[in-house]
């Protein structure tokens, strides 16, 4: 499945209306905050269809995994569809759905106060539910700010000075950073995982770090890295879509589809072949690099991508420069 997909759904009590552009779309919140009633109106049009009291108005066939449910049977017979997930679903953490949902074409949606370290979804796809009156929305838990900051602070400043720069990229990404820095002040780091960034800021809440990470990948880690934000000010947290996005946002790289991919790119991702985002650019950048002068690779770039004024055109999106500032 890919695009966006509006899901209009309501009863003669409550509506919702809300839009996936992703194949996970996380839900968080309390108790008493409407997942648990959404979950049960799907679960109900499901058994029921036009015997319930349910209307569903969307493109594309909605269904409820019950918590204790054979999901696994169920996942293998389910296509093309959004399969709404209930908190109380233990299956969630592990590795077997991680693996199970990666063989499918839906899109999920997926109630849990959990952090789902097992599934690569977006910052940008994490939500609370949202009432006014019996209209029910879903809101951005996470709002991004000029040049992909995160904080929980209004008004951070554009540009924030620093002397450690932490990547969760091991490979091209740290290869990059680390040449833009040399010969300044900043450190550049590798803490070669999402999981590792936390214990590497807990380890070091006396530096002034600049942090990026890929957002398409890293919801499972914003609740504690906002927490630890919260206590520690001199700590940015910057996360664009994925360096390979960078890279294509910059310009350095130019094809014939590249504006309408980054514009739309819901409307190119098939859910089934890429499962999260920066899978997807990764692929495009290096599929559409071989063979020049700037081919690109995970493992090693071009030095291309090295030259001073392209280094500089790429971190621009990112608004620092290479004082640590």
């Amino acid at each position: 499945m890919k695009g966006k997909h509006i899901v209009k759904i309501s009863d003669n009590r409550v509506k919702y209306s809300f839009e996936l552009v992703r194949n996970i779309t996380i839900v968080q919140g309390n108790s008493g905050t409407g997942k648990t009633t959404l979950y049960d109106m799907v679960a109900a049009y499901a058994r029921l269809k036009d015997k319930s009291s349910v209307q569903i108005i969307c493109d594309k066939p909605c269904v409820a995994l019950r918590p204790d449910s054979d999901w696994q049977h169920m996942l293998e017979n389910t296509r093309d569809s959004i399969v709404f997930i209930d908190e109380e679903s233990d299956y969630v953490g592990k590795q077997e759905f991680a693996y199970a949902i990666k063989q499918t074409d839906n899109y999920y949606v997926i109630f849990t106060r959990e952090n789902l370290h097992n599934l690569p979804y977006s910052v940008e796809e994490i939500y609370e539910i949202h009432t006014s009156g019996k209209l029910h929305t879903f809101r951005k838990l996470y709002k991004q700010q000029p040049n992909f900051r995160y904080s929980r602070k209004a008004g951070r400043r554009k540009k924030t000075e620093f002397s450690h720069f932490i990547t969760e990229d091991s490979k091209s990404g740290f290869e990059f950073y680390e040449h833009y820095f040399d010969g300044s002040s900043v450190r550049c780091v590798s803490a070669k995982s999402n999981s590792s960034i936390y214990s590497w800021l807990t380890a070091n809440k006396d530096k002034k770090i600049f942090v990026i990470a890929d957002g398409a990948a890293f919801g499972a880690e914003m609740n504690r890295i906002m927490a630890l934000q919260e206590h520690y000010p001199d700590m940015t947290i910057c996360l664009p879509e994925s360096f390979e996005w960078l890279i294509l946002k910059s310009g350095l790289v130019q094809t014939s589809d590249l504006k309408e991919i980054l514009d739309n790119p819901s409307d190119y991702i098939e859910s089934s072949k890429h499962f999260s985002w920066e899978q997807f650019f990764t692929d495009y950048l290096v599929h559409n690099t071989q063979g020049t002068h700037y081919r690109y690779s995970k493992n090693g770039m071009s030095s291309f991508y090295t030259v001073r004024n392209n280094m500089e055109q790429v971190v621009a999106l990112i608004g620092i420069d290479g004082n640590g500032a």
